[in-house]
């Protein structure tokens, strides 16, 4: 109860969620009686991971790939592609934000990586600005999904599953919610009659491939290396910061060496706040399993029934809310040990459950009140909050059929693993 109420006061105060899940844990177990040097050993163990050491590389691999004009040459590329079908701008922007995502982990990463290009374009080209706003903070969703995932990582690390299967795994649903959503970008493009763009020679994409032929091996060797047993996730984060070195240093030629400086310090400020994140919700979720929390709330969620279907759909509107109010990685550390030991106590496969819940997340970040691909998007396209949720919203409803689809059909997300 101590815990409860200190959390959701540091809440309502605005205290930032890494700092309150933190102190309010730290209140509850002096209130308890607990020695405080076990918030500082699990903090710093919670942390030291060799898994974990993949979100930095990450990160800064992203950094770098976007600073150094591999986001540019894909975004061409795919526009070479597709710009000349019905809906092809929509699509391209969908696209790209699958490449994109391959290569950041992140979704307002993604957001803006692809909304500062596309966006302009697209309404350019006669699109609605609400459309074209909400397509990206759907699109940008996927930055969580598609692999690598800092998401997935911190979901990896808290279930003790193998990294290296979730982002497998996450390979088919993330591109099945992009086929999805170019279906609806193609059919309202066809009932709307856009214009398209001018159909591409030969030539023309031949020059735009060979543009972005380095942009669109990283992903490859990111997911080869980790799909075919070469690397680990985090062997592969490291190769990915020296591939993403010299093709924009030397090939690109966009950034120098004094830029990847610049770049780093950026990196190691974004990490050291997940990393925050990650060690003060590792202390959290260490108190409530030594308080038994999920047990109790395993037996009231069983009280709901046996059927998984019931279960799942009670999980989900409980993720999906959460989604909306917290960041994605620490919603994931925290509500992980509490929802992960129900649904594999009913027979649902943990992998797919991970699946399951960064979907949850990933379509909290285009939901109000909080939904941080809606103020990423509102920032590059100077539209108000309000505005950019209501072009958000038919993308929100379509996420949701996804999400349904990928909860009950488990071969989506395990068809690859088996």
């Amino acid at each position: 109860m101590i815990l409860l109420v200190s959390f959701i006061i540091l809440l309502l105060l605005g205290v930032p969620i890494s700092i309150t899940t933190g102190l309010s844990t730290i209140i509850a177990m002096a209130a308890s009686d607990i020695n405080l040097h076990t918030a500082v050993q699990k903090m710093f163990s919670g942390v030291d991971s060799f898994s974990l050491m993949a979100i930095p590389f990450f990160v800064f691999a992203g950094d770098i790939m976007l600073k150094g004009g591999a986001s540019k040459r894909l975004i061409g590329f795919a526009n070479k592609l597709f710009g000349w079908i019905t809906g092809g701008l929509p699509i391209t922007a969908i696209i790209s934000s699958m490449f994109f995502a391959a290569l950041s982990g992140s979704s307002p990463a993604t957001v803006a990586g692809v909304g500062g290009v596309m966006i302009p374009n697209l309404i350019e080209n006669k699109y609605p600005k609400k459309f074209t706003v909400g397509l990206l903070c759907a699109a940008g969703s996927l930055g969580i999904i598609i692999p690598p995932s800092i998401t997935m990582m911190s979901y990896g690390v808290v279930s003790e599953l193998s990294i290296s299967d979730l982002f497998i795994a996450a390979i088919v649903p993330g591109i099945f919610i992009g086929i999805t959503l170019i279906i609806f970008s193609y059919v309202y493009a066809k009932i709307r009659k856009q214009e398209k763009t001018d159909f591409p020679t030969f030539k023309e994409v031949i020059i735009s491939f060979k543009d972005a032929f380095f942009s669109i091996l990283m992903p490859v060797i990111i997911l080869g290396g980790i799909y075919l047993g070469f690397t680990t996730p985090t062997e592969a984060a490291a190769v990915a910061i020296i591939y993403s070195m010299i093709i924009s240093v030397f090939i690109y030629k966009e950034i120098n060496v004094k830029d990847i400086l610049v770049i780093a310090r950026k990196s190691v400020v974004t990490s050291a706040m997940i990393m925050f994140v990650i060690a003060n919700s590792k202390i959290f979720s260490w108190y409530l399993t030594f308080q038994q929390v999920p047990t109790k709330v395993a037996e009231s969620v069983l009280g709901l029934g046996s059927s998984l279907i019931v279960i799942l759909l009670a999980i989900n509107l409980i993720l999906l809310f959460v989604g909306m109010i917290m960041d994605s990685s620490a919603a994931v550390l925290i509500l992980t040990p509490l929802f992960l030991p129900i649904v594999t106590n009913l027979g649902m496969n943990p992998i797919h459950f991970g699946i399951v819940m960064v979907v949850n997340l990933a379509l909290g970040m285009l939901t109000p009140p909080f939904g941080l691909n809606l103020f990423v998007a509102s920032g590059i396209s100077n539209m108000s909050i309000p505005d950019v949720v209501k072009g958000s919203m038919p993308f929100v409803l379509l996420l949701i059929i996804d999400l349904l689809i990928i909860t009950f059909v488990p071969e989506l997300s395990l068809m690859l693993i088996k």
